[in-house]
């Protein structure tokens, strides 16, 4: 890819989005970085362009960051559009790569993998995070020990309605148990599946045909 000279940021709240431009000013020394921190605003820059690479959020104030993927890329043909989020779920992540996003980075990534993952644009490698990258994979080639995994019919229960954003407290209302209960289930649901995270959960879920991710 040629030199990256014109940078735009998209990115609402302040603190980040000063340090997503120290980032890219010490790994790329781009000649321009404009920050906005909304969907209107970002609009304007990118008729305004062009740009050589775009980071953008996806919760922004006045909708979702995704939709400036595609206009973005239709102006910039051979620039770099990268999401940068914390939703590390399956939904907004196929979401932005069918939307014609280059990369997808995690902003809650430790600094030193944050910035070797954006490094490697300038390399031509993939700008996913490692994190993101063995969720990809793991949509193709699923981990065959969840299928041996033997939940209750409780427990499944539980799982579905966790994966399809319920609280503990409320799934448990749902189901007619305690808040205790429920929280048992969901213990023996992560030991089972081998997960440590709601997200990590839901994947599974999703995995398992629990939840259908549409």
């Amino acid at each position: 890819m040629n030199a990256i000279r014109q940078v735009l940021i998209v990115e609402d709240l302040p603190d980040v989005a000063d340090w997503l431009h120290t980032q890219v000013s010490n790994l790329l020394t781009p000649e321009t970085v404009d920050q906005v921190a909304t969907l209107a605003d970002a609009r304007l820059k990118i008729a305004a362009g062009p740009y050589d690479l775009a980071l953008v959020d996806l919760g922004l104030p006045d909708g979702d960051g995704v939709a400036l993927v595609r206009p973005f890329k239709e102006v910039n043909r051979h620039s770099l559009c990268v999401v940068t989020t914390i939703f590390d779920d399956s939904e907004h992540l196929f979401g932005s790569l069918r939307a014609g996003a280059d990369g997808y980075l995690l902003k809650d990534d430790a600094e030193p993998e944050f910035g070797e993952q954006l490094a490697g644009i300038l390399a031509g490698r993939p700008p996913l995070s490692a994190s993101i990258a063995r969720r990809l994979l793991e949509q193709f080639h699923p981990d065959f020990s969840e299928r041996e995994a033997t939940l209750t019919r409780r427990e499944r229960d539980i799982l579905t309605l966790i994966a399809k954003g319920l609280s503990v407290k409320y799934a448990a209302e749902k189901l007619g148990i305690s808040h205790y209960t429920a929280a048992g289930y969901m213990k023996n649901v992560y030991a089972k599946l081998q997960v440590n995270t709601r997200a990590e959960a839901t994947l599974k879920a999703i995995h398992m045909g629990l939840v259908n991710p549409s």
